[in-house]
């Protein structure tokens, strides 16, 4: 993946994150992965981790792309997903 392309959407980044993290991480290690290689390409980060938590909201249990599943049931809140 090209880290010089700007406006990259939210969901390839978390979707890299994910695969760089081999499928499945804490939103600790999630934000941190996409705030480094946002950075990278002179992107602000802004509210990160709000959008990071929509995004994977957004694209999990069948709605969007339904790439994203939360590694344990969302009440437990964990905080651990999955592609």
């Amino acid at each position: 993946m090209d880290f010089k392309i700007l406006g990259m959407k939210w969901i390839e980044d978390v979707k890299y994150a994910l695969v760089e993290l081999d499928g499945r991480a804490h939103l600790s290690e999630i934000y941190k992965i996409v705030r480094i290689n946002r950075t990278k390409r002179g992107e602000t980060t802004g509210e990160l981790e709000a959008w990071i938590r929509h995004t994977l909201q957004q694209n999990s249990r069948g709605q969007g792309e339904n790439i994203f599943e939360s590694a344990y049931p969302v009440q437990m809140r964990k905080g651990i997903w999955k592609l």
